[in-house]
């Protein structure tokens, strides 16, 4: 599951629309009616819920930690 803290109504109302569109066509058809700011909001987001998926998938990492704490200064 995804989870991002901290954000406001509006950013929460844009990401459940981003959610709720079918396909990457209906995507851009949407992003391109959003003005720059809201463009650059709908890719903060997005790049927010890739971070996300991947801090997910990675775990705690126990194993890669111990290995680099050999190198540490």
């Amino acid at each position: 599951m995804i989870q991002i803290e901290h954000l406001t109504k509006y950013q929460v109302d844009l990401l459940d629309h981003m959610w709720s569109l079918d396909s990457m066509e209906e995507y851009m058809e949407w992003y391109h009616l959003l003005d720059e700011e809201d463009q650059q909001l709908a890719d903060s987001l997005q790049q927010m819920i890739i971070l996300a998926q991947m801090d997910n998938l990675m775990g705690n990492c126990n194993d890669a930690k111990e290995a680099l704490k050999k190198f540490a200064l």
